[in-house]
């Protein structure tokens, strides 16, 4: 399924034709709330209020309140998505393409923290049948991804050999998700603080050096 159609199940024919502007503020207004109240605690008649609609409207949008957050995790797909082929399409080395990578995470981070706290919410057991209902989408691109990414710098000689490709892979993404985390919730900057110190707050190139230091000695070539 791609991405078109995945959003499209998460909304109706009534949104896609109302203007872009009206929609961008129904999702951000729906976000702000997920984001600030978490699920249970969001009310859509406030959603709709807050956006300038009726909650008739609303629900003339999205059947449910599910599809309504559902379809504010498929931006994070989409976003995802079109920032890894952008990296991968202009950066042609293993650590090149893992430093760019872990640069947008924090940009992402930064630049709209409401989002990276809606797929934290995602991973936890509360929202689990929630989550049931999401494709494996956002995981399979990146595991497919960094899979290949791994075992094309192995043939050119830029990293051990001997590593495991699909463990290697894994421990990427959880890097990279944690770095992301880390600059869009409370709890994981706090976690960062506690770990490496407020300067990476403060400083987060002091980060994103450390963590290439660390990867390149781990999968230095023998």
């Amino acid at each position: 399924m791609d991405s078109s159609q995945s959003r499209s199940l998460r909304w109706t024919p009534v949104f896609e034709r109302i203007p872009e502007d009206k929609r961008r503020r129904v999702l951000e207004s729906a976000k702000r709330s997920f984001a600030t109240k978490g699920f249970a605690g969001t009310n859509v008649n406030l959603v709709a209020e807050a956006a300038g609609i009726s909650v008739g409207s609303l629900y003339q949008y999205f059947r449910t309140k599910d599809d309504l957050f559902l379809a504010l995790i498929d931006e994070f797909h989409l976003l995802l998505e079109s920032t890894l082929d952008e990296i991968v399409s202009s950066e042609t080395g293993f650590f090149g393409r893992v430093e760019a990578i872990l640069r947008a995470a924090i940009r992402s981070s930064l630049e709209d923290p409401d989002l990276v706290r809606l797929y934290i919410a995602c991973t936890t057991d509360e929202l689990a049948p929630l989550s049931g209902r999401l494709s494996n989408r956002i995981e399979g691109i990146s595991a497919q991804l960094y899979r290949d990414m791994v075992r094309s710098a192995q043939e050119r000689g830029e990293i051990d050999a001997g590593a495991d490709p699909a463990a290697t892979a894994f421990c990427l993404d959880d890097i990279f998700l944690l770095v992301q985390f880390s600059y869009g919730s409370d709890y994981y900057r706090g976690r960062l603080k506690t770990f490496v110190g407020a300067s990476a707050l403060e400083d987060p190139e002091s980060l994103v050096a450390s963590v290439m230091h660390f990867l390149r000695r781990a999968l230095k070539p023998d």
